[in-house]
């Protein structure tokens, strides 16, 4: 249920975009080729087999660092110990053009992650930061195809040791008019929680359809990006502490500076 809670917290959970966006010609996929989703999926962050029944020490650290997520622990407070901002690291496993799954590592470094080198039907994802109003805490509740909360998928690749976060089924969909934005659907179980007093970044279409900011590209040469026409970037103090859910389908709207706005929201809207 969307709405503030008896312990006055405000839960906000993302439409279904079958809902959002269905009949939308705007959102209609124009046969842009793979190649050219695959460019742009090096902007995504927020992603075979099953967990291995005797991990090795390297996946039992991983599942200690999940099992930490799973029970509300701060996903940053398990990351690698490194100066801030801290820096995701994402690789995408391309099984077709509607099935890219997402694999994130929490131990592997910035420095590792430049080095390293993927196969074909692999592609790295560009070092996502998520500090600059960003949320305060974020966790996934379970890998996209589990049907149990908690279960989460972890694998060994490259040497390094993943969870699979999210996987992006539909690719390449213009938002908006000017070809300014672009939008990518995703399928995943993410909750994120805003703390009273904290930032956050909103993306408001001309449908008063509301996006926030998840993450920004750390190579990003620019701060600034442009948006169509009747579109608005407002800023928003949650005065309560904000509890975020993007359960199942969510659109990934990615700007021409890489920044990355995520939703359709229910709810937020009665408190702007």
């Amino acid at each position: 249920m969307t709405g503030f809670s008896e312990s006055r917290f405000l839960a906000v959970r993302v439409k279904s975009l079958n809902q959002v966006w269905g009949g939308k010609s705007q959102l209609e996929r124009d046969g842009g080729c793979l190649l050219l989703w695959l460019a742009v999926l090096q902007s995504l962050l927020l992603g075979a087999g099953p967990v291995a029944s005797a991990p090795d020490e390297r996946v039992q650290q991983l599942q200690e660092s999940v099992q930490s997520v799973r029970n509300g622990e701060s996903f940053k407070d398990v990351a690698p110990q490194q100066p801030e901002p801290r820096i995701g690291a994402e690789i995408l496993e391309i099984q077709s053009p509607t099935s890219i799954r997402a694999w994130i590592s929490p131990e592997i470094t910035r420095e590792e992650f430049a080095a390293l080198e993927v196969d074909e039907g692999w592609r790295k994802n560009q070092p996502r930061e998520s500090v600059e109003c960003g949320p305060d805490d974020a966790r996934f509740t379970k890998s996209p195809d589990a049907t149990e909360d908690g279960d989460i998928l972890i694998q060994s690749f490259y040497g390094f040791d993943w969870f699979h976060s999210a996987t992006v089924f539909e690719t390449d969909l213009p938002v908006g008019e000017d070809g300014l934005l672009l939008g990518f659907r995703v399928r995943k179980f993410h909750e994120l929680t805003y703390y009273p007093g904290s930032c956050m970044v909103l993306l408001i279409s001309p449908e008063d359809e509301i996006y926030f900011r998840v993450g920004r590209d750390a190579d990003r040469t620019t701060d600034e990006f442009s948006i169509p026409d009747r579109w608005r970037v407002e800023p928003y103090t949650p005065s309560e502490q904000l509890i975020i859910e993007l359960f199942g389908d969510t659109l990934v709207i990615r700007t021409d500076n890489n920044d990355s706005f995520q939703g359709p929201l229910i709810g937020l809207d009665s408190v702007l």
